[in-house]
């Protein structure tokens, strides 16, 4: 999960103390960031802070017409609060910038997405969805992604009709990203929308899979539960999709309380089907959470050896790998979990020979 877009996303959901969360931590990763400044002064509440940021990205950008403004309406006022967010651009501006997506060098593309995505606001949606759709660019593809959910909500509509037809995976992929990103009730819906209606199932599970790491919380997980309960989908998806639940809880992108939770019930449920509930304890371990060690000890003493196999495979998967852990279960009276155990030791050992 990218935390500048989630940064953005709240920022536009007006949810302040979460967007400067994610905005600082942006900042103080990527200290030349001049598009995470910029919206961190959008939300700071401290005008001195807020100009500092703007001061901070006209440093890094001297054209920067958005930081320029904000340095202009900051100085304009006389005590009260710095949060505001760019005025929209005119006709004009945004002929202009729209012309400039067509650009041959990216750099200037990169920064006409960047200014459409603080200001283009609905007008600039349907330039912006072309632009993933044609350009052969990642970083472009990323560009144009994080400004339509900048402009949010109304993003969500032509994004979802293009999606609801898409059956290129990685086109897809882009376009669901956005639907998990933006933060209203009307994105969620969408979602929903996308996982009862899409026509190629690579749609629907580049929808779920954004959804392991969405804004959206719970309800989010309660579709990705959906998609994973539906036995007529291909079982090497649904299995790939739980273990992106255990990469979006170590990467933060999941609330790591609700995202346990959800890999706890998978396994503790017998409906489940055996390679999924496997596939749970794996991504506990993958999850590198301190409080699901416990239960994975407990794991490794289940009647079925699958499920002691993937509870000892879980330890290996902590960052940094439970070793003490395996060093015991390597000896230990159980020849499933012993003989598992000293598999991973030696993959282990030889990892660190290399």
């Amino acid at each position: 999960m990218d935390l500048f877009e989630l940064g953005i996303a709240a920022a536009r959901a007006g949810n302040k103390a979460e967007a400067r969360m994610y905005l600082e931590a942006v900042t103080m990763a990527e200290p030349d960031n001049a598009q995470a400044f910029l919206w961190l002064s959008f939300v700071l509440e401290d005008s001195k802070l807020a100009m500092r940021c703007l001061e901070r990205v006209l440093a890094i950008d001297p054209d920067n017409e958005q930081a320029k403004r904000g340095v202009a309406w900051l100085r304009s006022q006389k005590g009260g609060q710095a949060a505001f967010l760019p005025p929209l651009l005119s006709e004009a501006e945004l002929t202009q910038l729209v012309q400039l997506l067509k650009h041959p060098q990216e750099a200037v593309v990169v920064k006409a997405v960047r200014y459409l995505g603080q200001a283009g606001g609905a007008r600039a949606v349907e330039p912006l969805l072309n632009l993933i759709m044609s350009t052969k660019s990642k970083a472009l593809q990323t560009e144009a992604r994080t400004a339509l959910i900048a402009i949010g909500t109304p993003s969500v509509d032509p994004v979802l009709q293009r999606l609801l037809k898409e059956s290129n995976l990685d086109l897809a992929g882009q376009l669901a990203a956005i639907l998990a990103r933006v933060h209203s009730m009307a994105a969620l819906a969408a979602c929903r929308d996308v996982m009862d209606h899409a026509k190629h199932p690579a749609t629907r599970y580049a929808m779920v899979l954004n959804l392991t790491a969405s804004v959206h919380g719970e309800p989010a997980l309660g579709i990705v539960r959906d998609y994973l309960f539906d036995s007529t989908l291909d079982l090497r998806a649904r299995t790939a999709i739980v273990m992106a639940v255990g990469q979006a809880i170590k990467g933060k992108a999941t609330d790591a309380n609700q995202g346990v939770g959800f890999l706890m019930d998978i396994h503790t449920e017998p409906a489940w089907p055996a390679a999924l509930r496997q596939a749970a304890l794996i991504a506990l371990g993958q999850s590198s959470q301190p409080s699901v060690l416990r239960y994975l000890f407990e794991a490794i003493g289940d009647k079925d050896p699958q499920m002691r196999v993937a509870a000892v495979d879980a330890l290996a998967r902590f960052k940094p790998p439970q070793t003490a852990a395996l060093d015991r279960l390597a000896h230990s009276p159980d020849a499933v979990v012993r003989k598992r155990a000293n598999q991973i030791l030696d993959v282990l050992q030889a990892a660190q020979k290399k």
